[in-house]
């Protein structure tokens, strides 16, 4: 676990210390790239950990010995992971470089976002971590991929822009058909709540929680065969309520400090990720494949807390809150710290305790 408490405490210490009260660009600048490389070493000198590392590593050593029609044929529903194994190996690279060429690009994708769109990027990189993404990016990599094109449709989203917000959800979701069920999502985020509108979602979400088995039964015909073979199996199981405890409290604190968020647009995006990001976790309950599905909408965590903590830097007139920068900043510090301490012990995504090559070269018989 030392490696982990030392990337976010090295990532959120140098960030404070090279970003806040105004440094210079030139120093500024080496923050991003700094937390790049250490996250990508992180990421990709793991070894054994995540549920999937192996499974990942036989898809990848598999497809090496296939063409390209056997990949489109075989996997025509997600074929672009597996084209993408095809491409890599043809170069001779083992699992472990592949692992890294993927890293670089989920966390380029993911820093780039930060810099570009959140008001406080040391944060939201200190958030992406303990939020748990980082995790996700080690075991559920097709996912996580398909997770990468959805911040890249960000900009698209926000500008209204739907064919190319099209093109990244429809790239992304060949890379894991998840995404294509999240498409709506630039049509629901912007929407503002009221309170006969959020009255009205929660009364779907209690008819939908209370009936989702025979409703997914009567739905079961319409979706994908891996979707609908998921009943009954592993994976159809139900998670404690202990787990909707976080997303009920990030929803709630959004709620609370939503008119801090200045621009609409974005506000609205918050608010509906974080009760969309709720209502998901709600349903894992029932059965925790659903898990995968709130990965999307959560993301804008990584830019809302920010732009709710930056605006306590400008204090507004005759404002007597006792609330400052400093102490919003430290409460969001502490949820990030008490959920990663939470998900650490349970073990989430099977990447605690951290398992490095050099522990395999340690434990290998001379």
């Amino acid at each position: 676990m030392a490696i982990y408490y030392f990337t976010i405490s090295l990532t959120a210490g140098l960030g404070y210390a090279l970003t806040e009260h105004k440094k210079s660009r030139q120093i500024a600048a080496i923050y991003p790239a700094v937390s790049l490389l250490l996250l990508v070493f992180v990421t990709s000198c793991r070894y054994a950990i995540g549920f999937d590392y192996f499974s990942y590593r036989n898809m990848y050593e598999m497809v090496n010995g296939w063409s390209f029609g056997d990949i489109l044929r075989i996997y025509s529903g997600e074929p672009l992971f597996f084209l993408t194994c095809r491409v890599i190996g043809m170069t001779g690279c083992p699992y472990q470089a592949f692992l890294l060429i993927v890293n670089v690009f989920l966390l380029t994708v993911a820093v780039h976002f930060v810099c570009r769109y959140s008001k406080i990027p040391w944060l939201s990189i200190y958030l992406y971590i303990t939020l748990q993404f980082l995790a996700y990016n080690m075991n559920l990599i097709r996912q996580s991929i398909a997770t990468a094109f959805f911040l890249l449709a960000w900009p698209c989203l926000k500008n209204r822009k739907i064919l190319p917000y099209t093109m990244l959800i429809l790239i992304g979701g060949l890379f894991h058909n998840s995404l294509l069920f999240l498409y709506p999502l630039y049509f629901l985020l912007p929407l503002k709540q009221s309170k006969k509108s959020l009255l009205f979602l929660a009364a779907l979400t209690a008819i939908a929680y209370i009936f989702f088995d025979p409703l997914f039964e009567l739905l079961g015909p319409l979706l994908p065969t891996k979707y609908a073979n998921y009943q009954g199996g592993f994976f159809w199981q139900a998670n404690g309520f202990c787990y909707v405890l976080f997303p009920a409290l990030y929803c709630l604190l959004i709620f609370v400090f939503r008119s801090r968020i200045g621009d609409s647009m974005l506000r609205s995006v918050c608010l509906n990720s974080a009760i969309y990001h709720f209502i998901i976790s709600l349903f894992i309950t029932k059965h925790f494949i659903l898990e995968r599905f709130a990965i999307y909408p959560f993301v804008f965590s990584l830019i809302g807390i920010p732009e709710i903590i930056s605006s306590y830097q400008k204090k507004r007139p005759g404002s007597k809150s006792v609330l400052t920068y400093h102490r919003v900043l430290f409460l969001f510090l502490i949820l990030g710290g008490a959920y990663f301490i939470f998900a650490a012990s349970c073990g989430f995504h099977h990447v605690y305790p951290y398992v490095g090559l050099w522990d395999k070269s340690m434990s290998s018989p001379n």
